[in-house]
């Protein structure tokens, strides 16, 4: 079974708790959606490739932008599309996989671009390349780029938020020596998951034709004790939340985040 699979019929049966993942005051939501909303200009026509039960798709279409959904999994399609309803919000959503979108009828000259999940589950590079190859071809000359992964962090961060103890219990401790080698990982995780170092994903962007207008943490600094910061009173979550905005695109403070976002502007051939 190819782990697409997997991935698909994981996320087909919980798109309510991915949804919830992002609900309420969380750090990933309100700073990644602070950081994009820089780089997106009014109006702007989004693709949302991967776009799971709809988070970040009608947190956009709420501000007036007109967003396409495309996701994996039917059950997030469905997902979406039902809150869009609930909430009286104007969404295309559609299944496909993010490898090939050809069988949809997609207009290209997007402004923006999201893949905010497949690269969290394709294992193969060249899987992760034709990912960005596909979305680099529907956007607008200068259209941007968000694309974010798993950091090799995130694993470690997991145990030290929520479970220091359980650590030496993790079945895949060459996890932990993939990080010492300062390489990719990819396993079981919450389902088949892929981990990057963080110096890698810069250069896999430029050899595709980006160039680099940010890349912060979505944790900011909080992930080695997100669940205590998260319950915290508002006078203190407001507090690393500023914090973290400061110092989210800083590299020395990657490893305090989970998630990484690359944000690029897409370079006409003659650019690159």
């Amino acid at each position: 079974m190819h782990e697409s699979e997997t991935v698909k019929s994981y996320y087909d049966n919980a798109p309510e708790a991915e949804w919830k993942r992002l609900e309420g005051f969380r750090f990933e939501f309100e700073i990644t959606s602070r950081m994009m909303a820089r780089f997106v200009k009014p109006g702007a026509r989004i693709l949302d490739i991967g776009g799971g039960p709809g988070r970040y798709s009608l947190y956009f279409a709420a501000r007036g932008h007109d967003v396409t959904l495309v996701d994996l999994s039917d059950g997030n399609v469905a997902f979406a599309k039902n809150k869009a309803a609930e909430l009286g919000l104007a969404l295309r959503a559609y299944q496909c996989d993010a490898r090939d979108l050809s069988r949809l009828e997609l207009e290209n000259g997007y402004d923006c671009v999201l893949v905010m999940g497949p690269l969290y589950h394709l294992f193969e590079e060249g899987e992760r390349e034709r990912v960005i190859r596909e979305a680099k071809s529907r956007l607008a000359p200068d259209g941007v780029l968000f694309a974010s992964f798993i950091t090799l962090y995130g694993g470690l961060n997991y145990y030290l938020s929520d479970c220091p103890e359980q650590i030496v219990h993790e079945s895949a401790m060459d996890f932990f020596e993939r990080m010492a080698e300062e390489k990719t990982w990819h396993g079981k995780a919450f389902t088949l998951a892929n981990f990057v170092d963080c110096g890698e994903i810069e250069p896999f962007f430029a050899r595709l034709g980006f160039e680099k207008l940010c890349l912060f943490g979505q944790e900011g600094v909080t992930a080695t004790r997100l669940t205590d910061i998260e319950r915290a009173p508002e006078e203190v979550r407001r507090f690393y939340l500023d914090l973290s905005l400061k110092l989210c695109d800083k590299r020395a403070y990657a490893a305090y985040s989970s998630h990484m976002m690359y944000v690029g502007r897409k370079l006409t051939d003659d650019q690159w």
